[in-house]
């Protein structure tokens, strides 16, 4: 974090915390005299750009539009303030960023459907946003036991 342009609790400081702030790199949360604390985002492609890809194939889009984009972007900001208010988050944590990649998906989705570039036959909001919920599954990892060296199956 030695190459940042600035770090977060010295822009709290000089702006008296009225600085809306986020970075590359992720920064813990500074703390606040009055025992708050300002939340830092970790601000980078992977809250849009997921989404967008899946958004896009899930609607079998011929292009990206630049709505498609934006929308992702409108997605992310929306989500925190729904989720985040009181926090003023720019990005959502990073261990939201799945739940956060489904809603970017629905959105870019819907858009390429208004842009006029998704091929998918059905284009119902419904039938958009299901393709979308099938699109996404949950990684299952079985626990693996390792077997001693030499052993017999």
């Amino acid at each position: 974090n030695a190459n940042v342009e600035a770090f977060p609790e010295d822009i709290v400081k000089w702006t008296d915390n009225r600085a809306l702030i986020a970075c590359g790199s992720p920064f813990d949360d500074v703390p606040l005299p009055d025992g708050g604390a300002v939340p830092i985002g970790q601000g980078n492609n992977a809250f849009v750009f997921p989404g967008l890809g899946a958004g896009a194939v899930c609607v079998g889009a011929t292009r990206i539009t630049d709505n498609m984009v934006m929308e992702g972007g409108y997605a992310v900001a929306e989500y925190c303030c729904e989720h985040w208010p009181e926090l003023k988050r720019l990005y959502p944590p990073v261990s939201e960023m799945r739940i956060v990649g489904k809603e970017v998906a629905k959105r870019v989705a819907l858009q390429a459907v208004k842009d006029g570039v998704a091929t998918i036959s059905d284009q119902s909001d419904e039938a958009v946003i299901a393709a979308v919920e099938e699109s996404f599954w949950e990684p299952v990892y079985p626990t693996v036991v390792p077997r001693k060296f030499g052993s017999v199956l």
